[in-house]
């Protein structure tokens, strides 16, 4: 079989679009941005379209890539690591939030900083600490990190922790969240710079319209399954299914069953206005990385699937429902 990480670009350029795709997708796996970027600038309009498709893909997992280059010259991308130690993003909670950690080398020593904090997906960054640690009992914890696929976390390079601390001091400036004149300097010693949180999520997909009722099963998967709507809104669905359940309507316990279902789906429509529902269709999409760490490809390709709904569809959404059916308060 051929190796795909060998293939030229015009060995590609002569390949139909689903095995194009198939050797990208080698590509983005093994973290290598070389053929995307140069495919990128395919005359083949159906090649330049899975090019830049992986080149996001690239760039949402820390890969530097260079978005345009000089006319007559190969784009030429240095992915050498400039630090040797992964960092850890942890799956996100349904409120947004998610646990970081990360180390640098001590100049002139042979311990770590090892930094750890929260980002939250609204607020920006929440927590930031640091503390001393071994180079071998952190590289021992990183490869336990790679089995141990319970903890829900996932191992990335330097340079991805460095673009979600970025997108999240964004947010921090947009909330006029503070978080603290020592904190910048820190942050600026690792070399965080600000970027756009706002990322696109993919077109849709051949599929994704047909399997829409695939995105409530994605409240099965331990990264979802605590995922819940907002306290405001909680609140607001424990007192409606209350009227419904001891309203003055003569119904019976069947017809209020039927009630309070239907309750759970209109609010969701009412709730999730177009940007919260690009908010929660990044939730997913940051949700399918960390299942893809686990190897569980089929069931990221579900939680992307939704995502894309999300973000391109106005229609109700399974998944978004379940948020509310799942909350549902139990009979007394």
């Amino acid at each position: 079989m051929t190796d795909f990480l060998s293939m030229t670009v015009q060995q590609v350029e002569g390949l139909p679009e689903t095995k194009a795709q198939e050797v990208l997708e080698a590509w983005v796996k093994a973290k290598k941005a070389e053929l995307p970027q140069a495919l990128a600038q395919s005359a083949s309009k159906a090649h330049v379209k899975l090019a830049k498709k992986a080149l996001y893909r690239l760039q949402s997992s820390g890969v530097e890539v260079v978005t345009e280059s000089p006319k007559g010259s190969a784009p030429i991308i240095d992915l050498t690591p400039k630090n040797e130690f992964p960092a850890v993003l942890s799956m996100q909670l349904g409120t947004g939030e998610r646990a970081f950690l990360f180390a640098v080398p001590i100049r002139g020593g042979g311990g770590l900083e090892v930094f750890q904090g929260i980002v939250s997906d609204e607020f920006g960054l929440a927590q930031f600490g640091s503390e001393r640690a071994n180079r071998a009992l952190y590289r021992k914890r990183m490869e336990q990190l790679k089995t141990e696929l319970t903890t829900r976390a996932m191992l990335v390079p330097m340079e991805r922790l460095q673009l979600e601390l970025g997108r999240a001091i964004t947010l921090n400036e947009r909330t006029k969240t503070p978080y603290g004149g020592e904190i910048e300097q820190a942050l600026n010693s690792i070399g965080v710079s600000k970027k756009d949180p706002d990322f696109p999520i993919p077109a849709m997909e051949p599929g994704d319209s047909e399997n829409r009722e695939g995105g409530a099963a994605l409240h099965a998967f331990p990264e979802v399954e605590q995922w819940l709507p907002s306290e405001k809104d909680l609140v607001t669905l424990s007192a409606r299914v209350e009227a419904i359940r001891n309203g003055p309507l003569p119904l019976s316990d069947e017809q209020k069953d039927e009630k309070v279902k239907k309750l759970a789906h209109e609010l969701a429509a009412e709730v999730f206005t177009p940007e919260l529902r690009m908010l929660y269709a990044r939730r997913l999409w940051y949700s399918a990385e960390v299942i893809e760490f686990q190897k569980r490809d089929a069931d990221a390709a579900l939680a992307r699937a939704e995502a894309r709904r999300l973000a391109h569809e106005t229609t109700a959404s399974r998944f978004l429902e379940q948020l509310f059916v799942k909350a549902l308060p139990a009979k007394k």
